[in-house]
């Protein structure tokens, strides 16, 4: 028995226990249903024979029986108790020799019921007119056995017929109650009881000698479970059986948490970003020491409230709050933080609510990063290059105003020693003025667009007028192929801006053209629902990559006449519209510039 463990001494000792109330019960059962069987053959029998003695002590047909006595317009009650004489009387002389035995007879013709009173009226219930019909329907017997629920009534309902005709219904029934046999019932089911109560006495008994043993331990395993919440070395003790094998797979556990919080502490410990987590009551679980140390925390932050921990003029209160009471996850939000009101950090906030595998919220996390040194080194940057870009403004402003004007000063000093104006001369200075002009004219718009007048357009129609535009201006000379789809959207654009856009882009395609070269230019939506495309194609001498890159930079230009300022004041007319434009090409096979704008009035 020793080397039987706990769980199979307690399962063979219920085991046992069932066995023998499951025995106890199925005997009791097996008497019971016996003796209820034989007393109701012998108490059916036995009414069979009253009732066949009550229906020969009536001596004729009931209706000849009533015309006979009753006065020829006698009424229904007179009728009644004429034939209730009669009846009752019978029902006395059989119930004396049948004691215990209640008889009574129903009469179709006059719808009364007769049983020994003299209560003829409304003294049957519904459960007997319905016996009663059923009898008369049929013409044949009916056995009722009510159970002890309405004293255990066994009833025979069999018809009174006269000349082949049913005039009633006779009615024997007996109460088992009264005969005492609930009562020995009663006595059997004490016996048995007795007896179910004993066994579980004794096996409750024995299975709480075992239980005491395995509650004690049990109560070893706990406290050291316990004990596992404050030091997760500090193992269990060993133990006999299943009990063993839980406190072995208990230890091994700790070992592996004891491992794998080694691991996150490590980890977290080396992470940059500050990470604080909450659960759903607020409380924290994990702050790493990025945390304590941007937000001054003392070491003790577990348990604790976020809102005492994190610093209460800071936006993190608010977040996390939103977080865990409205479900609202921020990602990568910019915060520009006074630490103490000191020093100005920007921070790069994120909060997240967290799910177990059920999916059910368990908790929140925020997590700060601080790019204030990336922020600062992007300021300088930005610095250097408008400090560049400014730099390569002046040089390609400087260039450009310096050519003309050299033109200008030779043309000047010829005329000083000749003393005579050439026409030659003043054409080219005229010429040469017109280039400072559009160079100023360009560089101002550069510098400062005009105001745009935005309004939904159809791009088709602008695309329209100047290819139009493009067609008288150089007929012959190459193709134009036109490629618009139908239906799109309005843009949210300004019209004259927009149609310079694609002007100077069809004149750098024209530019870059042999000899009978093709331009293709189309139109379509672009790659959300909420832009639309318009691209223009040569199959020109194409650009070389390591300018594709310079091609929107002021001044840039591969054309020894070029200005470089075309393509700039394109970049700049789509960024204020919202859109963005590309750019692919291959040397020697041709150009491809390709712009999208928004059609939302959100620009």
């Amino acid at each position: 028995m020793k080397n039987i463990s706990f769980g199979n001494r307690i399962l063979l000792l219920i085991l046992l226990i069932l066995l023998i109330t499951l025995l106890l019960s199925a005997y009791l059962l097996h008497i019971i249903k016996n003796s209820e069987l034989s007393l109701l053959r012998s108490q059916e029998a036995r009414l069979e024979q009253a009732a066949f003695l009550f229906d020969q002590s009536i001596h004729g047909d009931l209706e000849k029986y009533i015309k006979d006595r009753a006065t020829q317009d006698g009424s229904r009650s007179e009728k009644v108790h004429t034939l209730g004489q009669l009846i009752n009387e019978k029902i006395l002389s059989v119930e004396e020799e049948y004691p215990g035995i209640h008889l009574g007879l129903y009469s179709y013709e006059l719808d009364v019921f007769y049983d020994g009173t003299q209560r003829f009226d409304e003294n049957f219930s519904l459960r007997r007119k319905k016996a009663f019909e059923e009898v008369m329907n049929t013409k044949k017997p009916v056995i009722q056995n009510l159970g002890p629920e309405e004293g255990g009534i066994v009833e025979i309902y069999r018809p009174l017929v006269r000349d082949g005709k049913p005039e009633g219904v006779i009615r024997s029934a007996q109460y088992l109650a009264e005969t005492g046999y609930y009562g020995k019932r009663k006595e059997i089911e004490t016996v048995v009881y007795v007896i179910i109560g004993a066994v579980l006495f004794t096996g409750i008994g024995g299975a709480m000698v075992l239980f005491r043993q395995f509650v004690s331990q049990v109560q070893n395993i706990k406290a050291g479970v316990r004990r596992l919440e404050d030091n997760l070395n500090d193992t269990l003790p060993p133990a006999p059986g299943e009990l063993g094998e839980i406190v072995k797979a208990i230890n091994g556990l700790a070992l592996k948490i004891s491992c794998l919080n080694l691991y996150n502490e490590t980890m977290l410990a080396s992470i940059d970003d500050a990470i604080v987590v909450a659960d759903n009551g607020g409380r924290v679980v994990i702050a790493n020491n990025m945390a304590e140390k941007m937000f001054g925390m003392a070491e003790k932050t577990k348990n604790a409230d976020y809102e005492e921990i994190l610093p209460g003029e800071s936006p993190f209160v608010g977040l996390m709050r939103d977080t865990l009471s409205r479900n609202i996850n921020y990602k990568d939000l910019q915060v520009e933080w006074l630490n103490g009101g000191h020093n100005a950090h920007h921070l790069l906030v994120s909060t997240s609510t967290l799910a177990d595998g059920r999916g059910d919220i368990i908790g929140a996390v925020l997590t700060c990063r601080d790019i204030t040194e990336r922020i600062r080194l992007e300021e300088r940057v930005r610095r250097q290059e408008r400090l560049a870009s400014l730099g390569k403004l002046v040089a390609g402003v400087a260039h450009e105003i310096r050519n003309p004007l050299t033109s200008i000063s030779c043309y000047i000093q010829h005329w000083q020693n000749q003393n005579k104006p050439n026409p030659r001369a003043l054409a080219t200075m005229y010429r040469e003025v017109a280039r400072l002009d559009s160079i100023v004219n360009q560089l101002l718009y550069f510098a400062k667009p005009a105001e745009a007048r935005f309004s939904f357009n159809d791009i088709n129609v602008m695309v329209e007028n100047v290819t139009d535009f493009f067609k008288e201006l150089h007929q012959g000379r190459n193709s134009l192929i036109k490629d618009l789809r139908p239906g799109l959207p309005g843009v949210w654009a300004d019209t004259e801006q927009l149609e310079r856009v694609i002007v100077n882009i069809m004149f750098n395609a024209l530019q870059a053209l042999p000899e009978e070269g093709i331009i293709k230019i189309c139109t379509g939506t672009g790659p959300g629902d909420d832009t639309v495309m318009v691209s223009v194609a040569d199959n020109g001498c194409g650009i070389p990559q390591e300018n594709l890159m310079h091609l929107f930079d002021p001044f840039f230009s591969t054309r020894p006449k070029g200005t470089g300022l075309g393509l700039a004041i394109v970049h700049e007319i789509i960024q204020v519209h919202g859109g963005n434009i590309e750019v692919e090409s291959e040397v020697g096979k041709g150009t491809k510039v390709t712009f999208y704008l928004k059609t939302r009035e959100d620009v």
